[in-house]
């Protein structure tokens, strides 16, 4: 069967959007409508965050968000259950991102199992080595059908870089900066250089992400980047303006 993160980007004309929610935020309720309209606006790759109580490569905006959904008595299962529901009701290439704590309290191999049962296409760990000692997570997650999209960052260089894309499948997500999410004025030069450096490494897609919060960051990213990552901004946008204030920027971003 192929998956769909595959599917989303193969043959795709210009830049994709790369959407990210955390789930419970600011309700279950309201993740279902935000990923729908998300969907009607030609969105084919979206991250649900499962929360988690020290998400360290995050900003203020998606670290509020974790800490609400956590209030609110968001677990695993939540997620699960969400992305189950709407994989099966849209064609969209769902990823789970959360931090390494998750999966090893779960177990590895059950939150893969999970991951996979539920519709999801890919797995997200920011916080896992690459070169993890405790068994193949890339492959574990290959053999499940999932991608495990590696994520790198403009300090990632020479063998580790080599060694990361080596592991990696279904696409590579980079930051456009060092440090941590949120939605930002300008984007940083060095990280769109990164990412014209990366075109002719990678061999895999890419995804670059942090600091995106206008319609003409997406575009200057189309044509070195196959998906620009939108996360922070969704939130702010949301919390502003609710679903009006989401789809008046998807239509910008040209969703």
């Amino acid at each position: 069967m192929e998956n769909r993160i595959d599917k989303a980007l193969e043959g795709a004309h210009g830049i994709q959007l790369m959407t990210h929610v955390v789930a419970g935020y600011p309700s279950l309720e309201a993740n279902e409508e935000l990923i729908r309209l998300m969907a009607r606006r030609g969105v084919r790759l979206i991250e649900i965050q499962i929360p988690f109580t020290d998400p360290l490569a995050d900003g203020p905006t998606i670290m509020r968000a974790n800490q609400a959904a956590l209030d609110a008595g968001i677990t695993p299962e939540h997620c699960f259950a969400l992305c189950e529901k709407l994989s099966r009701e849209l064609d969209v290439a769902f990823m789970f991102m959360t931090y390494a704590n998750i999966p090893f309290a779960m177990g590895l191999e059950r939150f893969l199992d999970r991951a996979a049962a539920s519709g999801a296409s890919g797995v997200i760990l920011p916080d896992l080595p690459w070169d993890e000692a405790d068994g193949d997570y890339a492959e574990m997650a290959r053999a499940r059908g999932l991608h495990p999209v590696m994520v790198i960052s403009p300090d990632t260089e020479g063998p580790r870089l080599d060694a990361v894309l080596k592991r990696a499948s279904g696409l590579v997500y980079t930051t456009l900066k060092v440090g941590i999410t949120g939605a930002g004025a300008a984007m940083d030069q060095a990280g769109v250089d990164y990412v014209r450096g990366l075109k002719t490494k990678a061999g895999l897609p890419i995804a670059a992400g942090f600091g995106i919060s206008r319609p003409e960051h997406v575009r200057m990213l189309d044509g070195l980047a196959d998906a620009a990552v939108i996360g922070s901004h969704i939130i702010n946008l949301m919390d502003a303006g609710g679903l009006a204030a989401v789809d008046e920027f998807l239509a910008a971003c040209g969703g």
